[in-house]
């Protein structure tokens, strides 16, 4: 068993063990190490099963084993000696929790030493940190009343230290490490609970930050600064600059109770902090990370109370000018939430940075990029004029504001986009419908273009010569990314895109005709059609098939902006009649040809009326008129016909000529012919209609006669005569001296006609026609 500030009771021999035994429940330190006093991985054993698998152990009295390397896959076989001491044994050395500002030094007096000090008992929040770049660096660790691993299984280190909480008596455990057989190694302890012995920091805002200057070195490499109460805001940013010297350092703050609020563990000569304080007192750490330096430390709050307005914050509007004139400062502007930030500056590009829910400072990693806030804050290491773009975004890529919006398919790509840009609208910017790992190639004139993906970054899109390689990442919620082209100068832009994407097309898009509806067409003649699909370009190729044969192409005169539907011409002229198959084949995938069966049906030719038909013959009762069928092309082979009175077909009336009946009279006729041809489409003509007129007058053959002796008190009778066409009634007018004495069909003859002249009218009627009329001979009336 080793005592404090003594060097290891073992020597350094071989074997891969070391027994030892203890006579009291306790914390206890069990180290191996080398020639070189480097700590070995070790465990330690009671013989059955592993009690403690590293240098600080909680043991029980009894005998224990400690092992060198267990993890190796064979026994350590080289020298090393073993150390065990009793932490709670005597000779610790009081020190007091002096603050960062003085560190604790101290010596060690040979190899393997082990030295304890004892922190005050005060209870409360302690911080513990050592030098950095110390070249004889100890292993620290802090232990309380049976507790060997208050700082887990690690150790205290240079950078981050370790926070401890407390609540009596503790010690700080410092084991040599170096090879030396003696060295001096330093610890800082500082209390973080309530009051501190810190330097006072005055609080800033921005254009005026609060600061101070600290050296810090090997010898001197930390210290703090106190917050007053009512020194910070609900959010607020610590800057560390070095202003000379080649060192870097980190900053902490603590809480009025100890606790950590926020930290930049990577050490640097430029650091910002971006922390939620609120107005309760705060501790600031400075850590030295290495070498030396001075460093300037500034504070800004009531940062929110400080935005402005930016010029504009319509997508490509005029950038707002600003200025840094000194490290440590910032502005902030309230924009859009998720608004593109970018920034031009004639020396070093500023740092644009946003407080998160976390209460933390983010800043963009490069620009522009896309800031998820309502404030952005602009930083700069060295005094800087610039100009910042803040153009709205938002989160809605399916109609995002002062953006364009893609509505076409674009499994092959999308464009042009056009427009001009000037120097108050220097960028336009399109939602584009896109997948997965889907590339475009654009082509460009007088744009950049960027990607603004739905994960919420902007990536410049790679050039490659003349073109662009762009891979978006599209919303998951719409499936769309926005594209920017940012102007080169001012003046008109172009940008077209094609889908590049191995192997597939773009937007998960997938050529196809669907399931096509029968096309019906015509033999002998060439057809434009339309033909509906997904995914369709310009350049796929179409054929009418049959049997698996190509019979005649389908030319494709135009495809849909949105890609789902072709214009095609198709020749039929030498095609026969009958079903045919359909046989597609995509620009993306000329070797895999798609067939559809019996999806067009060629049917005959019709028959061509090149004049209509005609009625020859005069429309009448009792006329016989004929049909001119007219001229048809090809010649017809056979003809049919059907007459018709005021559009109504008449009964058996098929004839190509036709006797007009007497109940048609006044009617219009019409007769409509039926071309057949044989691998034709039959079709139909119809004639100009006639209105039927009255048929002629009967005319008499045989004159009308008196009959009988024609003498005064003597009765004559008719003879009427014979007509042609047959009356269908007669009517008699019977005159003496051209006076009209009678109507009926006799007459007798008065004694006053005596020596008069007699003569008989016959008027005969016929349905339809005129009525005839004759005279007989005329006879003087005997006494």
């Amino acid at each position: 068993m080793t005592g404090f500030g003594e060097g290891p009771a073992d020597r350094l021999q071989g074997g891969s063990c070391r027994r030892f035994t203890v006579a009291a429940n306790g914390v206890y330190l069990a180290r191996a190490a080398d020639a070189d006093n480097k700590t070995l991985a070790s465990a330690v054993y009671d013989g059955v099963s592993l009690a403690c698998a590293v240098a600080w152990c909680n043991l029980g009295a009894g005998t224990y084993y400690l092992v060198a390397e267990p993890g190796a896959a064979e026994p350590y076989s080289e020298p090393f000696r073993a150390t065990v001491v009793d932490l709670n044994g005597p000779g610790c050395e009081a020190v007091a929790a002096q603050g960062f500002s003085t560190a604790y030094r101290g010596t060690f007096a040979s190899q393997g030493e082990v030295r304890c000090l004892d922190l005050p008992d005060a209870p409360g929040r302690y911080q513990v940190t050592l030098a950095p770049e110390d070249p004889n660096r100890p292993m620290v660790q802090l232990i309380q009343d049976q507790d060997a691993r208050p700082c887990a299984s690690g150790h205290v280190t240079d950078l981050l230290g370790c926070e401890l909480d407390i609540p009596g008596s503790a010690s700080l455990i410092v084991v040599s490490q170096d090879p030396r057989t003696t060295g001096e190694y330093r610890v800082a302890v500082q209390r973080t609970t309530g009051a501190n012995e810190c330097a006072d920091m005055s609080p800033g805002v921005p254009g005026a930050p609060g600061h101070a200057t600290v050296s810090l070195s090997g010898a001197d490499f930390i210290t703090c600064f106190d917050l007053p109460d009512g020194g910070s805001g609900s959010d607020e940013i610590l800057t560390l600059d070095r202003v000379e010297g080649d060192g870097t350092a980190s900053l902490s703050v603590y809480d009025n109770d100890g606790r950590l609020v926020c930290q930049d563990t990577d050490a640097a000569a430029y650091q910002q902090l971006g922390c939620g304080l609120g107005s309760a007192r705060h501790m600031v750490v400075v850590r030295s990370a290495n070498g030396s330096g001075r460093y300037r430390i500034s504070q800004v709050t009531a940062i929110s109370e400080s935005c402005t307005a930016p010029t504009s914050t319509a997508f490509g509007g005029p950038a707002t000018a600003g200025s840094i004139s000194i490290s440590g400062d910032v502005r902030c502007y309230r924009v859009p939430v998720n608004s593109w930030i970018g920034a031009q500056s004639g020396g070093d590009t500023p740092t644009i940075g946003r407080f998160g829910e976390d209460g933390e400072l983010h800043t963009c990693p490069a620009l522009p990029c896309l800031v998820q806030s309502t404030e952005v804050i602009v930083a700069a290491a060295k005094p800087a004029d610039y100009r910042l773009d803040t153009w709205a975004v938002g989160y809605d890529y399916t109609a995002p504001a002062d953006c364009g919006v893609i509505t076409d398919n674009t499994a092959y790509g999308f464009g042009p986009v056009t427009g001009t840009l000037s120097a108050d609208d220097r960028a336009h910017c399109v939602s584009v419908p896109t997948g997965l790992y889907d590339e475009f190639r654009l082509t460009t004139e007088n744009v950049e273009p960027y990607l603004i993906n739905g994960d919420g970054g902007i990536v410049r899109c790679d050039q490659d010569g003349t073109a662009w390689t762009c891979l978006p990442k599209p919303s998951l919620v719409n499936s769309r990314a926005l594209v920017a082209f940012i102007a080169e100068r001012p003046g008109p832009f172009r940008a077209e895109a094609a889908c590049v994407t191995l192997l597939r097309l773009c937007n998960h898009a997938s050529f196809g005709l669907g399931s096509p509806a029968p096309f019906v067409l015509t033999a002998g003649a060439t057809a434009t059609f339309a033909i509906f699909g997904t995914a369709l370009h310009q350049q796929d190729t179409l054929w009418l098939t049959r049997g698996g044969e190509r019979v005649t192409p389908i030319v494709v005169r135009s495809v849909s902006a949105n890609r789902d539907h072709y214009t095609v011409d198709i020749d039929l002229t030498r095609v026969e009649p009958g079903r045919y198959d359909l046989e597609a084949t995509s620009y993306s995938a000329p070797q895999r040809p798609s067939t559809y069966r019996e999806v067009v049906v060629v049917q005959p030719t019709q028959l061509a009326v090149a004049t209509k038909p005609s009625i020859s013959g005069k429309a009448a009762v009792g006329v016989k008129v004929t049909v001119n069928p007219g001229v048809w092309s090809p010649a017809v082979e056979y003809y049919q016909y059907q007459w018709a009175a005021n559009g109504v077909p008449i009964a058996r009336a098929t004839a190509s000529s036709y006797t007009i009946p007497a109940e048609l009279r006044g009617k219009r006729l019409t007769v409509t012919v039926t071309g057949r041809h044989a691998n034709h489409l039959e079709n139909v003509a119809t004639s100009a209609a006639l209105t039927v007129g009255y048929g002629v007058a009967p005319k008499a053959t045989a004159k009308p006669k008196i009959v009988g002796t024609v003498k005064v008190g003597r009765t004559v009778k008719t003879s009427s005569g014979t007509w042609s066409p047959k009356p269908t009634s007669y009517r008699y007018e019977w005159r003496v001296n051209g006076k009209l004495v009678a109507t009926t069909g006799r007459l007798k003859l008065k004694k006053s006609w005596s020596g008069k002249k007699l003569t008989l009218t016959v008027v005969v009627k016929r349905t339809g026609h005129y009525d005839g009329r004759t005279v007989s001979a005329t006879i003087k009336i005997k006494k």
